[in-house]
């Protein structure tokens, strides 16, 4: 069942007439999807997983409806992402997306990353120097992998909402989130793994993007 938020519904609002995150939704996933997620990891060693196995791992969870639908949040006014599940190895989480939403350039800190399209489709963006950007549309089927300090944005493509599914390992603890700063300086500000990113959009020297 997805959830369905409307800025109609949900009466006193706070930051510019948006609520914040819902702080158990980054924290305390559902106990009966991370014991049934648990049981999936399982199986992955006891220990942090690398690119290969994350995307295994990625492509087997997706197939698992029971385990991410519970976890779909349709909120026009933000991007959603919920946990389900976090150990001393890795966190997994779906994330939902309405038109216009998106993350900005940033990074995983030390984290390996895999992340694949449940529903709908994604966009995501990778900046070269010297040359355009890369575009790739990530699609239900299409696993793609990152390593630690990897630098990447994504945005909603199709879908209402388009939902991910991202695992991290070692855990997401911290982010680098580009911005461009005074005089176009590229800045990297370090964050929270738990904490919302945002779009600090950067044009990448005016180059028209290359799309794969």
């Amino acid at each position: 069942m997805t959830t369905t938020i409307e800025l109609a519904d949900t009466g006193a609002r706070r930051h510019g007439g948006l609520l914040p995150q819902e702080w158990h939704e980054v924290t305390a996933p559902p106990p009966e999807i991370a014991r049934a997620a648990a049981v999936v990891t399982a199986g992955y060693g006891a220990t942090a997983l690398d690119t290969d196995a994350l995307s295994l791992l990625v492509g087997r969870l997706a197939s698992m409806t029971d385990l991410w639908k519970p976890l779909v949040v349709c909120d026009r006014a933000r991007r959603r992402y919920r946990l389900m599940l976090e150990d001393e190895r890795l966190d997994i989480w779906v994330l939902s997306w309405m038109p216009g939403q998106s993350t900005g350039y940033h990074d995983h800190g030390s984290s390996n990353v895999a992340l694949t399209a449940l529903q709908g489709s994604v966009l995501e963006r990778q900046i070269r120097v010297g040359s355009a950007s890369l575009e790739r549309e990530l699609r239900p089927g299409v696993v793609r992998p990152g390593p630690a300090g990897y630098i990447h944005s994504v945005a909603h493509r199709t879908g209402a909402p388009a939902v991910t599914l991202h695992a991290y390992s070692p855990p997401l603890v911290a982010v680098g989130q580009y911005r461009a700063g005074p005089q176009g300086v590229f800045l990297r500000e370090q964050q929270h793994g738990r904490q919302e990113l945002l779009d600090h959009t950067i044009e990448d020297a005016r180059v028209p993007c290359e799309t794969l």
